[in-house]
């Protein structure tokens, strides 16, 4: 008899970060970094220099992604930094699709291919 599998946790969580995260490969870093980890993400950049940003998908995977901004190194060869990341209610965020860059949109961008990324 087979075991029985239990559902499926998901969560998703909204932020903003502040800190060096335009013009240096931030999006496509958190992108990438969701992909690799079976996760979907959006980042979009807003006009007051900061990223607005969702994760979704397995709980721990999102905790490990965070843990690691949080920690304030370079995330990318490019010095992407995060000074302050704050955790959004999911109403006060953007929905995933309506974000600039996406899991499902991040390979219709032309991104700098000389870029090394630590997330």
């Amino acid at each position: 008899m087979a075991a029985a599998v239990g559902p499926t946790v998901s969560a998703e969580v909204h932020f903003r970060v502040r800190g060096r995260v335009q013009g240096v490969m931030f999006r496509q870093t958190l992108v990438r970094a969701a992909q690799r980890r079976a996760l979907e993400a959006g980042a979009t950049n807003l006009t007051d220099g900061t990223v607005a940003c969702v994760l979704r998908g397995d709980p721990t995977a999102i905790a490990v992604i965070l843990d690691r901004m949080e920690q304030g190194n370079t995330i990318n060869s490019w010095g992407a930094q995060i000074s302050r990341l704050e955790r959004l209610d999911p109403a006060a965020g953007l929905p995933l699709h309506a974000h600039q860059v996406t899991t499902s949109n991040v390979d219709r961008y032309s991104w700098s291919p000389q870029v090394d990324m630590y997330l």
